[in-house]
């Protein structure tokens, strides 16, 4: 009997040595010719972004996001962002408003809020597409969270 638990030992040791550590490269998932040609002609449309001291409030540019593309999203988080750091409340509430119709959700409910705060800090890692927008309503969330918290002090 003692040479079997050293036998078990001996041959888990052996299956180990043949473990390898090494990190294998990611796989980058393929662009399909479809995806390629459509990328490629809404960029032959619309030419590169030019970024002028105010692009990040162009009327125009605001008015035609899309909740459906990564860009678009982060795009309104940076405008809330930039005119809470330039202490534009009032800019900053009103491009929330934008983000919130952008992302389909009304945060003034103070419960429904920290509802949400909490089924996204109890779900852990975010890898799906869906809790990508999640995230980015958290976000949306705290810049008007900070806001109206600097406006309430500035008129004490």
């Amino acid at each position: 009997m003692s040479e079997e638990p050293n036998n078990a030992v001996e041959a888990a040791a052996s299956q180990v040595s043949g473990l390898s550590l090494e990190k294998k490269p990611k796989q980058r998932k393929a662009q399909t010719e479809e995806e390629f040609l459509d990328q490629k002609a809404e960029y032959e449309a619309t030419g590169p972004q030019i970024h002028t001291q105010e692009w990040l409030y162009d009327v125009s540019l605001l008015n035609s996001l899309d909740n459906s593309k990564k860009l678009d999203r982060v795009h309104i988080l940076h405008a809330c962002e930039r005119a809470y750091y330039l202490k534009d409340y009032q800019k900053c509430l009103s491009l929330i408003n934008r983000g919130e119709k952008l992302f389909g959700v009304q945060l003034d409910d103070d419960e429904s809020n920290l509802d949400l705060k909490a089924d996204f800090a109890c779900s852990g890692k975010k890898t799906k597409k869906s809790s990508k927008v999640e995230r980015h309503v958290i976000e949306l969330l705290h810049i008007k969270e900070a806001c109206v918290r600097k406006m309430a002090s500035a008129t004490i």
